[in-house]
């Protein structure tokens, strides 16, 4: 089904750039966490005494010169931070900004627990790359500038290329997610009708646009169902039930998904279904995160291309509605930020 990675010797099709490399010298008593493999925007984090903490997340870019914008991006990751871990963090400051040793600028808050300072919140750009802090300790004024003034990034802009895709009919864009990349197509992947390709995480996900559906939209869920456990290695005991996903663009979209195995071992594959204007477009994922990057790339990355009149996509024929659903598309900074306060809730959990 296109599905195999194709190895793109030049790389001159690549729209999104690599990861920017980030490295922070421990203060005395901390130490590197290990990474979390399952959190893609984690750049790193640091453990401290008496259960402090620092966790520095890759975000969608803010105004940096909007100070409205930044205080609002901090104040929504404290918002979340609370109602993840059900704590009562108060903020304690303005807007504040300060530049460190090292040249970095960033813009902070800070907030108090129970009426004590506990916490700095604060977002920078390094490399091109928009980077948020949270600092949990019993002296967050004398931790933040020691943390920030030894962040070093590797020197090179990690936006020098661009972040957004568009696909082959020029219908769909999407502002690629962290560590995810696009392929470009091959010829047989083409002649099949597919417009667009992505690989990261371990995972690939293809689409294919088809061709005028007329009254086939209400049949969309069974054949889902069929494509999955048809695919090689899938278990069809494991079959997901149908879950609906509201994109970012307009248009729903359902999608089923399976355990698979293959000769990498344990693995995922999704069929997805989305409706676009009269005719409609069959995602195919295949990866452990397949149902994640599909609800991160279609649910709040995919906008309108070039080609797309927003009329028609608006007048695309409704899905049926299903029992399970999924995510709903929000502000496009909601994912980061609920990202965040899962990760500090990690760090948290014994806190109180």
């Amino acid at each position: 089904m296109g599905l195999i990675p194709c190895l793109l010797a030049l790389g001159m099709l690549l729209q999104a750039a690599s990861p920017s490399s980030f490295s922070i010298e421990p203060p005395p008593g901390w130490s590197l966490s290990p990474q979390d493999g399952g959190n893609p925007d984690l750049v790193l984090s640091l453990q401290g005494p008496q259960k402090s903490s620092f966790a520095l997340v890759r975000v969608e870019p803010v105004n940096w010169d909007n100070q409205a914008s930044v205080r609002t991006l901090l104040t929504n990751v404290l918002s979340s931070i609370n109602a993840q871990t059900h704590m009562d963090f108060k903020p304690a400051s303005n807007l504040e900004t300060a530049t460190y040793a090292n040249g970095l600028t960033a813009r902070f808050i800070r907030a108090d627990l129970d009426g004590k300072p506990r916490m700095a919140l604060a977002v920078m750009q390094v490399d091109g790359v928009t980077l948020v802090g949270a600092l949990v300790s019993a002296v967050p004024d004398t931790l933040l500038p020691a943390i920030l003034g030894t962040l070093k990034g590797s020197g090179f802009a990690a936006l020098s290329v661009s972040s957004t895709v568009v696909s082959e009919d020029g219908q769909l864009q999407f502002r690629l997610p962290f560590a995810v990349h696009a392929r470009p197509l091959t010829q047989r992947e083409r002649r099949l009708g597919y417009v667009a390709a992505f690989e990261g995480r371990g995972t690939e996900v293809a689409v294919m646009k088809l061709a005028e559906e007329g009254g086939l939209i209400a049949d969309q869920p069974e054949i889902l169902k069929s494509t999955a456990r048809a695919a090689p290695g899938v278990d069809a005991a494991s079959l997901s039930a149908v879950s609906y996903l509201q994109t970012s663009a307009g248009p729903g979209l359902i999608y089923v998904w399976a355990r698979a195995a293959d000769a990498a071992g344990e693995s995922c594959f999704l069929a997805g279904y989305m409706p676009w204007s009269y005719w409609g477009y069959s995602i195919l994922g295949k990866g452990l995160a397949a149902p994640d990057l599909i609800a991160e790339l279609f649910g709040v990355k995919l906008s309108l291309g070039p080609a797309a009149v927003p009329k028609l996509v608006a007048a695309s024929p409704r899905l049926p509605r299903v029992m399970r659903w999924g995510v709903f598309s929000s502000w496009m900074s909601t994912l980061i930020l609920a990202l965040l306060a899962a990760l500090v809730v990690w760090f948290w959990r014994n806190y109180r």
